[in-house]
């Protein structure tokens, strides 16, 4: 007699061992994190009076991104990932350590420089640990959950852009070197979370190996045949450089209207608040809405919304509007992230996830400052109007494309 055979159903995330420890240790690292980067700025600023000081610290954190990204993410494929989430969070734990030494040991000018120095370190020591995750993730979770573990990967970033700076300006109020204290012990309590995984977090370790060069030009090989992998770079690369411009403007906006900064921390919130929502809703839409429409939708949110800025004056429509926008980006981004991890294949993973981080920091850096010059020489409603067109030609592009029309999350 015939039997049917039902496919074996995923275990549910919670009761993921290896998952589970990795979210949590994930969680208390990003709070801590969220303290450095939070106090790291007024540590520069209240040691040298300059705010173009904070900046060049905020730009060497940055400037791995751009730099290190291609031959990061082809080491990451080249090396036993646990081992690299391990070096990196025990590196970056010292070098947060180092902030409170760098001010103790040294003074003046030598000082400064040491602390540039671990801003960039901390960069590069995070892009490293960053690709790793990413292909650790989408190897320890089944592909039919892996819109789910992003979107809670999500709750930790907006949680943590809600609560990190308060817990940091709470820490700071204490001592200014408080909150690096807390940034190293969070990156040993992810230390213990990963030692404690069980899963080797990949396929076999590859013995075959190439030069450096010949194994960057294989995940840029690979990408080139993938189209619906390179618009998603694209658009993803444009939407973050608009959620960048939509902070500056929110800026502008409370600048020139004067409002109090209790309330511009209040709209800051709203955009925390939306990102968490947005992580909420996505398991029920995954289940309702196909991939392509659910991105067409979320870029007709931005396409609707974003040119409010150019015309609103009051804290509650902009925090209204600040909210709205992150939760459709955080929609997005869970459902572009999730369709990569789970497309890209698990020896190319650090490569392809290299070359993302380079079009995205790269689009950021340049655009940051172009996005800064219009705001001050233009003024709001032109720069509204410049990013704005770049909006309806991505949106018109993923409306035509009958590649992103037609794509779909694959399932186990």
């Amino acid at each position: 007699m015939d039997t049917k055979v039902t496919p074996q159903q995923p275990v549910s995330l919670w009761r993921n061992r290896d998952y589970l420890l990795l979210w949590l240790g994930n969680a208390v690292s990003s709070l801590g994190t969220s303290c450095t980067q939070f106090a790291f700025p007024l540590l520069i600023v209240g040691l040298t009076h300059s705010i173009a000081a904070a900046g060049l610290a905020y730009s060497l954190g940055q400037l791995p991104y751009v730099l290190l990204s291609l031959p990061a993410g082809s080491l990451v494929d080249r090396w036993p990932r646990k081992r690299v989430m391990l070096l990196s969070t025990f590196c970056l734990m010292v070098c947060v350590a180092s902030i409170p030494l760098a001010l103790g040991l040294s003074s003046g000018l030598l000082r400064l420089l040491l602390l540039y120095a671990i801003a960039f370190g901390l960069g590069a020591i995070s892009l490293f640990y960053e690709l790793a995750q990413f292909a650790a993730l989408a190897w320890i979770v089944p592909k039919s959950q892996l819109p789910t573990a992003v979107a809670q990967n999500e709750v930790i970033v907006g949680s943590s852009a809600l609560v990190g700076p308060a817990l940091g300006s709470l820490l700071i109020s204490i001592s200014r070197l408080l909150p690096f204290v807390t940034d190293a012990l969070s990156s040993l309590i992810l230390l213990s979370s990963l030692l404690s995984i069980r899963s080797p977090m990949q396929d076999e370790w590859r013995t075959e190996r190439h030069h450096l060069l010949q194994e960057v030009r294989e995940g840029l090989t690979w990408l080139r045949e993938h189209m619906v992998i390179r618009s998603i770079f694209l658009i993803s690369s444009y939407v973050n450089l608009t959620i960048t411009a939509s902070m500056l403007l929110v800026l502008d906006i409370v600048q020139q209207q004067h409002i109090p900064s209790v309330l511009y921390g209040l709209i800051g919130a709203a955009g925390g608040v939306g990102n968490l929502l947005g992580a909420a809703l996505c398991p029920l839409m995954l289940r309702r809405i196909r991939f392509g429409l659910t991105l067409r939708c979320a870029l007709i949110v931005f396409v609707v919304l974003f040119p409010l800025y150019g015309f609103i004056t009051t804290p509650l429509l902009l925090g209204a509007v600040y909210a709205a926008i992150a939760l459709s980006d955080s929609i997005r981004a869970i459902f572009m992230d999730s369709y990569r991890f789970a497309v890209v294949p698990d020896a190319l993973q650090g490569r392809v996830n290299g070359v993302s981080r380079l079009i995205l920091w790269s689009c950021l850096t340049i655009g940051s400052s172009a996005l800064g010059l219009s705001l001050e020489h233009l003024g709001v409603l032109p720069t509204v109007g410049i990013v704005w067109s770049g909006l309806l030609l991505i949106t018109g592009f993923l409306f035509l494309s009958r590649h992103m029309r037609q794509a779909t999350l694959p399932q186990e």
